[in-house]
């Protein structure tokens, strides 16, 4: 069994980012956002199912990689074609997915939250290690300090800039944490109720689309409370009708390489055809649109399901035959009900899927 609302929120997240790449969606880059509360989420619930600290890195090092060096090669020859200006040097640096920290562009725009991920990873690996997993709240509670004091931080000054870049979407990721808890406990606690209005307070105070012409902070804030009630409806169980739209769920399940093909390849192919006619934009970008959902659904097919999946058995394999596996107390985990344990299985949610978004 699987919780397929949250595939069909992934697949509406994902088509909400494209449309705003082709200007059809002003605040469809808000998607990103519900992804980063799906990631709180699921990679909660893996942390909480995993055995060892390297069984999450082997985990999330096989979700993520073998599907994102795959596409980052695609978009790297389009761009290259394309008269891009892209470099074997820049292509080299994306490969460690850590180009940000390293002062290297993105080949692709998209890639910019992949970074906000792995910075997350690194945190509930750290839980992990220190078998705190079971103290969100108190690793939780400093995230979400980083995220008020980034409040504070001057943007003109280039390290705290990037150190706001990073912190400012803290509390989306606490809100996963959140909404998991009360998905499990079946029940919103006082506390639940506190941290996620103060989640949703401090995610607001900050301008994510300042830099767009059309842009208005109250729309913005009031888009993002509207996640936040989505996700509520999801944990309370009254989202179940979701799964009846089959296309919401293909898209959830292709979600990564979709998210991490479709904006410069895309762009690419929508600057062959100048027009300013709407119709023809339209018609454009329908075609964009099924060509990275052909291209990802293959991707997701032959790599996410069989070379990740084969990765992660050999790295799995490799692990156990070495002494270097970093075993965390089991007193770090939140126990699960049976039943519950049995629907939220690992391999059955897809836990390995954040946006990955």
């Amino acid at each position: 069994m699987r919780i397929k609302e949250l595939d069909a929120l992934r697949g509406f997240a994902a088509f909400g980012v494209f449309l705003f790449h082709f200007q059809l969606f002003d605040y469809g880059y808000l998607g990103v956002y519900l992804f980063f509360i799906i990631s709180g989420f699921v990679i909660f619930l893996t942390a909480n199912n995993v055995k060892t600290s390297s069984d999450f890195v082997i985990s999330r090092f096989s979700r993520l990689y073998p599907a994102y060096w795959v596409c980052l090669a695609l978009t790297f020859l389009v761009l290259l074609a394309d008269g891009q200006g892209v470099t074997m040097k820049q292509l080299a640096y994306n490969l460690t997915m850590f180009q940000m920290f390293l002062g290297e562009k993105n080949v692709d725009g998209a890639y910019w939250s992949l970074t906000e991920e792995l910075v997350f990873y690194v945190i509930v690996f750290g839980a992990l290690v220190v078998g705190a997993v079971r103290r969100a709240r108190l690793w939780g509670g400093l995230m979400l300090l980083a995220a008020l004091g980034g409040l504070f931080l001057n943007p003109e000054v280039a390290m705290q800039k990037h150190l706001q870049d990073v912190v400012k979407y803290f509390g989306l990721f606490v809100a996963g944490i959140i909404f998991y808890q009360v998905y499990i406990g079946q029940k919103l606690k006082p506390a639940h109720g506190i941290g996620l209005l103060l989640c949703l307070a401090i995610t607001t105070q900050y301008t994510f689309g300042k830099h767009l012409s059309y842009y208005n902070h109250t729309v913005e804030a009031v888009l993002i409370a509207a996640c936040f009630g989505v996700f509520g409806l999801l944990v309370a169980g009254k989202l179940q009708f979701l799964s009846r739209y089959k296309w919401a769920l293909f898209m959830g399940e292709i979600s990564y390489p979709f998210y991490l093909l479709h904006q410069e390849i895309g762009l690419a192919f929508r600057r062959l055809f100048p027009t300013d006619n709407i119709w023809a934009h339209l018609a454009i970008v329908a075609a964009i649109f099924a060509g990275i959902t052909l291209m990802a659904w293959l991707i997701n097919y032959y790599v996410e399901h069989q070379v990740s999946r084969s990765v992660k058995m050999q790295l799995r394999a490799w692990n156990r035959s070495v002494s270097g596996a970093l075993p965390f107390s089991r007193k770090g985990t939140v126990p699960l009900p049976n039943d519950a344990a049995a629907a939220l299985a690992p391999e059955d949610v897809r836990t390995e899927e954040a946006l990955t978004t």
